[in-house]
């Protein structure tokens, strides 16, 4: 009872932190201002090569859990394939949905969407984490680095974003004034969310072990 009222609790918020992400990634990209770097050269891949976005959200996934598997020499992290796959839904959906509906035109509409981009990623990334399943590809390889290269975690993320930005470049994708926004702002909004996103987790775990206690001693 104990396992599986846990368990609908981390994959609720898994499923609830990829969402909310997604929708951020999507946002930024309908800013124009710039998007994530991620997005960015996906972006320009699909503008290069074809498939949508999220498509390439798998793809490119798909290519860093080998890299990290090749590395490390393990198996490959197949919860990172569902993440990179899930994400990847969430962008198209969110994408088809935002051109149904509404996308800015005006400067004040692209850095409310700049904006809702960083709440909703960094929302977004600090609720999923709390499943603890497996971080996205992207996050994975900045892992990755800072394992190789001995580096702190803040050092890898900015190494590797400048390196995805640059490919976005060369790809001719959204690179723009938002794009450093998010490289630079990302961090901290995360590490503001993170801690309340972890109690709001361990409080609605903690009442459910305290709801179960009490029917075991009752009963």
């Amino acid at each position: 009872m104990t396992l599986t009222r846990n368990t609908i609790i981390r994959i609720a918020f898994y499923l609830i932190g990829i969402l909310l992400l997604s929708f951020g990634l999507s946002c930024s990209i309908n800013s124009q201002l710039g998007a994530a770097p991620m997005p960015s050269m996906q972006v320009g891949l699909q503008q290069t090569v074809g498939l949508t976005v999220g498509s390439w959200e798998f793809i490119m996934g798909s290519v860093f859990v080998t890299i990290m598997a090749v590395v490390r020499r393990s198996r490959p992290d197949l919860l990172a394939f569902l993440t990179s796959f899930l994400t990847g839904l969430g962008i198209d959906m969110w994408l088809y949905v935002s051109k149904q509906v509404y996308i800015p035109d005006q400067l004040a509409g692209r850095i409310l969407f700049l904006c809702f981009g960083l709440v909703f990623i960094s929302l977004g990334i600090s609720l999923y984490l709390q499943a603890k399943f497996s971080p996205a590809p992207s996050d994975g390889m900045i892992i990755l680095l800072e394992e190789i290269w001995h580096l702190k975690r803040q050092t890898s993320r900015t190494i590797f974003s400048a390196m995805i930005v640059l490919l976005a470049f060369f790809l001719s994708g959204p690179v723009g004034i938002g794009t450093l926004i998010m490289v630079v702002s990302l961090g901290p909004i995360v590490a503001f969310f993170y801690p309340r996103m972890e109690q709001l987790f361990l409080r609605l775990i903690e009442k459910d072990q305290t709801v179960i206690q009490t029917i075991n001693k009752e009963g």
